[in-house]
């Protein structure tokens, strides 16, 4: 095999991967050894080109079966470059992309990933930026890609809180796998996690069959002032081996089924088996990957400490009217079609117009379906079935006092929920506290593509109390 250039002697570079700030990543070849290497290679005036070569050393000492270990740091000619082995697979980021993966293989996957970050913590090594990029999904299993070197690269240390940092990202990616969103902010591909009340919502409430026990190891990883907080990957660990130890599943009577089946599960397993990208372990040093902001405070972007709230009853509460709601246009958005979102036949639907663009073609904040209630209820939840995938939505409460809504002030009178970005075709909500009111509406603020424009829709709607 014949490379481009040979390196201190023994790599040679076959094939050029990314390149980009300051730095290239090549599929190289051990001629002492004979096998395919990953080899990064920092320019000469790289800033973080002496910690990175610190970092990789420090790396190379972590052992560990889920770890892509690093197994060279050297100079050549005033270049620093890290030598890995060369792993092909998907990320965990790609396998994401077609939708959540089932609780089962998400704690298992991110099981590995918290004993090798317990592993290298052990050693005074830690990731810092971990998300579902830097996970490889192998046939030989999980790789963990990066650790101690990404942050060098990024330019990223925490110091005494590396390994709060480092739980913290690992209960951030249990929340990724299980919901195939971002705890805080758009990450990895993923859209950032619903919010309630202002906060973060449970796993449970962003997707049904979350079990409880593995919705709670999410909930202490994330949020320190919990009642017993998960703050190092060991401890992380040790709780998701405690949920997968009775068969790698959990009992039936965790699991708490919807209206609608989900969907999709079985297509990522195929995906998952099928790995044919050829990503290796240049996931964790792409140019074009954003640099890491600081990690987020734990628990800043959770929700509010304190026990887990239980699964509000399947009591249905009685919509006797479901009309469009409209301030900001004309008033009508199909209204005679309203009462097809509530007719508990998800195979009929209430739809928007169709619009030029996503944000509703620029013309309106929003658009929605206002149900209204035989007085007050105490509503807990909601479950919807929409039209199309990507649909941005706010769940709005109408106050007891308050302004009338119009075209200036469309939400006047009407408090948020829970928000949504890019919500899938199924959703469920839980509301913690409760609120009284006499209507909700669902307003849609981006709409799914739709032929040549652009169109949301409610194809089912369930309120709980």
């Amino acid at each position: 095999m014949i490379g481009v250039e040979r390196l201190v002697g023994r790599y040679d570079l076959v094939e050029q991967v990314t390149s980009g700030k300051g730095r290239t990543l090549w599929r190289g070849h051990d001629v002492v050894l004979d096998r395919a290497v990953g080899v990064l290679v920092l320019d000469r005036d790289h800033p973080h080109a002496l910690k990175v070569r610190s970092a990789a050393q420090a790396a190379a000492r972590v052992e560990h079966p889920s770890i892509l270990r690093v197994i060279d740091a050297d100079l050549d000619d005033g270049r620093v470059l890290v030598v890995t082995r060369w792993l092909s697979g998907s990320t965990l980021a790609d396998l994401l992309a077609t939708g959540p993966l089932a609780p089962a293989q998400a704690t298992r996957i991110c099981e590995d990933i918290a004993g090798a970050l317990a592993a290298s913590s052990r050693e005074g090594v830690h990731h810092l930026v971990l998300d579902p990029r830097d996970v490889l999904i192998t046939d030989q299993g999980v790789a963990l890609v990066g650790v101690g070197v990404r942050a060098a690269l990024e330019g990223v240390s925490a110091d005494q809180d590396a390994e709060q940092v480092d739980a913290w990202r690992l209960g951030a990616l249990l929340y990724a796998a299980l919901t195939a969103r971002w705890p805080g902010h758009r990450c990895a591909g993923l859209a950032a996690a619903p919010t309630v009340a202002g906060r973060v919502a449970r796993p449970r409430q962003v997707r049904a069959g979350v079990p409880i026990a593995v919705d709670d190891v999410v909930w202490r990883a994330l949020q320190p002032d919990a009642v017993y907080p998960l703050e190092t990957p060991a401890a992380i660990a040790a709780a998701l081996a405690a949920v997968n130890a009775p068969a790698d599943s959990v009992e039936p009577a965790t699991i708490r089924p919807t209206r609608w089946p989900v969907v999709g599960v079985a297509l990522v397993g195929l995906l998952f088996l099928a790995g044919v990208l050829m990503v290796g372990w240049q996931i964790w040093h792409d140019p074009a990957r954003p640099v890491s902001g600081p990690t987020p405070t734990p628990g800043s972007s959770g929700p509010a400490a304190g026990p887990s709230p239980t699964a509000p009853a399947e009591v249905p509460i009685q919509i006797v009217r479901a009309t469009a709601f409209d301030p900001a246009g004309d008033d009508v958005e199909n209204d005679a079609t309203a009462a097809l979102a509530v007719d508990g036949d998800p195979a009929t639907a209430w739809r928007t117009v169709s619009y030029a663009s996503r944000a509703l073609g620029e013309l309106k904040p929003g658009v929605g379906l206002q149900l209204t209630f035989d007085g007050a209820q105490e509503v807990g939840g909601i479950e919807l079935k929409l039209v199309g995938r990507g649909t941005d939505l706010q769940i709005l409460a109408q106050r007891g006092a308050g302004g009338k809504a119009s075209a200036e002030q469309p939400l006047a009178g009407f408090g948020e929920l829970a928000s949504v970005l890019g919500a899938g075709d199924q959703l469920i909500l839980r509301f913690a506290p409760s609120v009284r009111t006499r209507s909700v509406v669902v307003w849609l603020t981006g709409l799914p593509a739709d032929g040549d424009g652009y169109r949301g829709g409610i194809a089912e709607v369930l309120l709980l109390s």
